[in-house]
């Protein structure tokens, strides 16, 4: 099913959200690539945001196993892999329903780096190829705002 509320309010963007179930295993492989969707100033400012807070070239996650994941980022003409995330089952910070969650993960015993320590980014099914993800940042005053982004499935 396309996506065609790109350009829906982050209350319209929770709403759905709260009506999707989180993604099985099944659906859990392979790459992602990632939009910014929500109001324009959140679609104008997502890329420059998270290539400030180290995530420069973001273009989605990709899904290792059902329980580890990592972003993938364009370097030149090359895609790496940049910060680990581990997938975990619980209720959502969103709305408290059932969800799964990626939660950034210490490499070689070093924390991840800030801000994304405190980033715990939540995913809920749209179909078999679409995720739609919330982003919530676990600090005073942001904990309570969370920033929805969309993963597609690539081929």
């Amino acid at each position: 099913m396309p996506f065609t509320q790109h350009q829906a309010s982050i209350s319209e963007l929770k709403a759905l959200f709260a009506t999707l179930s989180p993604p099985d295993a099944a659906l859990r492989h392979g790459f992602f690539r990632a939009s910014f969707i929500g109001p324009a100033w959140l679609r104008l400012s997502g890329r420059p945001s998270v290539a400030l807070s180290g995530l420069p070239g973001w273009q989605g996650k990709r899904f290792l196993s059902a329980d580890d994941a990592t972003n993938v980022l364009k370097k030149g003409d090359a895609l790496v892999q940049a910060l680990a995330m581990r997938i975990t089952p619980g209720p959502s910070q969103v709305d408290g329903r059932p969800g799964l969650a990626l939660h950034y993960v210490a490499q070689n015993g070093v924390p991840a780096p800030f801000p994304w320590r405190f980033v715990r980014d939540e995913l809920r099914a749209l179909d078999a190829d679409t995720l739609l993800g919330m982003t919530v940042v676990d600090l005073p005053v942001l904990r309570h705002l969370a920033l929805p982004f969309l993963l597609e499935r690539e081929a």
